[in-house]
């Protein structure tokens, strides 16, 4: 059927949107920007007061910033002196409270994220010498680290650690306690990123997509309706025109009768003599035929076989605008040429 013979192209539409689609995402550029980033691990000692005895973890919870050499560094711990109110070292004045440190020992600068950009606070502690900055995340991100853009502090390591552990270690410091620490290299990562112009591009594509799917689709919907309906009236057509053809005479073929001489008149469809008991249907234009050959024959084509004329015509009925009408239900006016309604052919 017509509208199955479309279903085909309708996939092959939607199977080239798709196509358009995957285009997109493996076009050259796509993809964007591969970001590189190492983990760092985090290793904590110190003694614990109460017990005396040495409390050490191990774990690779730090992340490295991005202009930070991947090296490792040791220290102990110095985090923003209470008074001066300022745990994010921000202000270029910055003291830091260093438990256990003396003189030009190593050690590391510990910091909130906020208040200032990453590369003025690495700035400040690399003022006071530290070997080294650990800052840890807001609250609000947990145990979550980020990437941290600090181009221009130097030779300085500087790591990111999270909000719980960066607490953790500050409440021991504040509490006087020394806390060394330790900075080793993790394990490499590479992260892939879209970028923003690969966004619109795969949007338009997708967008393209949906357009071309959608009138594939709607085509084919058109499509079928249109069958569907052709179908549907053809059926109609047939129903109606079988009807008017079971209004033309039948006559059963007898031995000896008058006006037909079974031996010599033959059927123009199957070009067979007429025999004794054959039934025949009598056209207007007085041909005749055998009931089962002229009536299929009268369903496609509505014309007798040798003269043509339009056997439904004949009978006095007009099809208009998909409906089958009585010569009498027209007016004068529309009646076709050569209708007749007196029945002239029978």
């Amino acid at each position: 059927m017509a509208w199955r013979r479309r279903r085909p192209e309708a996939r092959s539409g939607a199977r080239g949107a798709l196509a358009l689609l995957a285009l997109a995402l493996c076009a050259p550029g796509a993809r964007g920007r591969a970001l590189e980033w190492y983990s760092a691990v985090v290793s904590t000692e110190y003694v614990d007061p109460q017990t005396n005895r040495s409390v050490r973890s191990v774990s690779e919870s730090g992340r490295f910033g991005e202009s930070s050499p991947k090296e490792g560094a040791r220290g102990l711990v110095g985090v923003p002196r209470a008074e001066d109110r300022d745990p994010e070292g921000c202000a270029p004045r910055t003291r830091f409270l260093v438990p256990g440190g003396r003189g030009a020992a190593p050690w590391v600068a510990l910091v909130a994220r906020g208040g200032c950009t990453f590369k003025d606070k690495v700035l400040v502690a690399a003022r006071r010498n530290a070997s080294a900055v650990v800052l840890y995340n807001e609250e609000r991100h947990g145990n979550l680290t980020a990437p941290m853009s600090h181009a221009g502090t130097g030779n300085i390591v500087v790591i990111m650690v999270s909000y719980p552990k960066g607490r953790e270690i500050v409440d021991l410091v504040q509490k006087d306690i020394p806390v060394t620490m330790t900075i080793g290299l993790g394990t490499r990562h590479v992260q892939e990123f879209i970028s923003g112009q690969s966004v619109v591009f795969v949007a338009i594509a997708f967008i393209t997509m949906m357009i071309i799917s959608l009138a594939w689709l709607i085509f084919y919907y058109i499509q079928r309706f249109l069958y569907t309906g052709s179908q549907f009236g053809s059926q109609s057509h047939r129903k109606e025109t079988k009807k008017l053809i079971g209004q033309l005479p039948l006559h059963t073929v007898k031995h000896g009768e008058k006006g037909i001489d079974v031996d010599a008149e033959s059927c123009a469809v199957c070009i067979e003599n007429f025999r004794g008991k054959d039934v025949i249907r009598i056209l207007p234009c007085k041909h005749i035929f055998h009931r089962i050959c002229i009536d299929p024959w009268l369903l496609d084509h509505r014309t007798c076989p040798m003269c043509k004329l339009d056997v439904i015509k004949a009978l006095g009925y007009w099809r208009q605008a998909g409906v089958t009408l009585s010569v009498k239900d027209l007016s004068p006016s529309v009646q076709p040429a050569g209708s007749v309604t007196d029945r002239a052919w029978a």
